[in-house]
């Protein structure tokens, strides 16, 4: 199959209009990271509609390897996507003062409304001001913290659920044993019961009557990441397009 190229319109802009060595400018280096958090979100997305293009689905019922894989690396996925999302909260909040500076608002106002409300909704959520975002982000917290990143406290949690996977579920055929699957490179092993630790502790294991939080908020993450991507592309746009010479 002939190699694919990657989309899109090389365009530059001189590096002294974005950055000056000789100046701290927060406005500019909150744009700058912002322009981070969209590549390793594109990133993310990028990994995960390649997966799903080149690899087969798996059959219902079917304890195999590709399972196992499959299952382990939209885990993977999710828990980049859920602590992407928390460290773009806590980044938006540490940097408030920018948010309610003229200088943003203005950039704001230069995109279209859809994209205005759209922001709004993510300040909303990640400043608190919805009372039912207070339990969707807790979660969002426990999940960094347990088994996305901190691998130094992921320990307790990720053994209670890997009790209640193995010991207390009902047995379903894929949680009769431990899987694993050891060969000479990375590419053939993986250790497919310490991913059905974490799914466990996400809530996206089968018989779980009370839905995990990734069954729970699947649409408001779903929406976030959208929101993500038009609204920090959008206000990348326009502050690029209105730097100074």
């Amino acid at each position: 199959m002939e190699n694919q190229e990657f989309k899109g319109e090389l365009k530059y802009i001189e590096p002294y209009r974005l950055i000056k060595e000789d100046k701290d400018d927060p406005f500019a280096r909150f744009f700058l990271v912002l322009a981070v958090i969209f590549n390793d979100l594109k990133g993310i997305t990028l990994f995960e509609k390649l997966v799903i293009d080149k690899y087969r689905k798996e059959k219902p019922e079917e304890v195999s390897v590709q399972v196992g894989e499959l299952g382990g690396i939209f885990t993977q996925i999710g828990k980049l996507f859920i602590g992407n999302i928390r460290e773009f909260f806590d980044f938006l909040k540490e940097n408030e003062k920018v948010l309610l500076t003229m200088e943003f608002k203005e950039i704001l106002l230069k995109t279209n409304k859809n994209i205005q409300n759209r922001w709004e909704d993510i300040t909303d959520i990640a400043f608190g001001r919805l009372p039912s975002s207070s339990d969707f982000t807790k979660h969002l917290i426990l999940i960094r913290n347990n088994v996305a990143f901190h691998y130094n406290q992921s320990g307790k949690e990720l053994k209670k659920s890997f009790c209640s996977y193995f010991y207390k579920k009902e047995k379903m055929g894929r949680n009769d044993l431990a899987y694993f699957s050891i060969g000479e490179t990375m590419e053939d092993t993986r250790f497919f019961y310490a991913d059905a630790a974490v799914q466990e502790y996400m809530g996206l294991t089968k018989n779980d009557k009370l839905g995990g939080f990734d069954i729970k908020y699947k649409e408001e993450i779903s929406k976030i990441i959208t929101d993500m991507n038009f609204t920090i592309s959008r206000l990348l746009k326009a502050y690029l397009k209105n730097r100074p010479k």
